[in-house]
């Protein structure tokens, strides 16, 4: 399935983590928060060791992303995130760092998003 035809947050994981925090909205509040803190890092952690050919790095660095990704809903930056680990494994570093202009404008816009639509909502558009 295609990355764009997920939805940038599945609102459906993010009240389902709220519920494995047994319903603590405030502790999934700040779980989201520090995740979309640790995103620019997360994402440089991939870009420099791509950047550099440091092919077990970057791929660890892109599983942690993809674990956290999908804890928190950003389904689009998941399926990024896992296109790009197959894509570390292929031995064509060009294609690799293309993709990764892709993965830094999905996980800023889900960073938005969830900042936005969760961490800090307007009143009218809480979850």
């Amino acid at each position: 399935m295609a990355a764009a035809r997920l939805p940038l947050v599945c609102t459906a994981t993010l009240n389902s983590l709220e519920e494995s925090l047994d319903g603590e909205r405030e502790l999934c509040r700040n779980f989201v928060c520090r995740y979309v803190e640790m995103w620019p890092g997360r994402f440089d952690r991939i870009y420099d060791a791509v950047s550099s050919g440091h092919d077990e790095e970057a791929l660890d660095s892109a599983l942690s992303l993809r674990s956290s990704a999908l804890m928190v809903g950003a389904a689009q930056l998941g399926k990024l995130t896992n296109d790009l680990i197959q894509l570390l494994g292929s031995g064509c570093p060009s294609v690799t760092a293309k993709r990764l202009a892709a993965l830094k404008a999905c996980g800023n816009q889900t960073a938005w998003q969830l900042t936005t639509s969760y961490i800090d909502p307007a009143p009218s558009t809480q979850m």
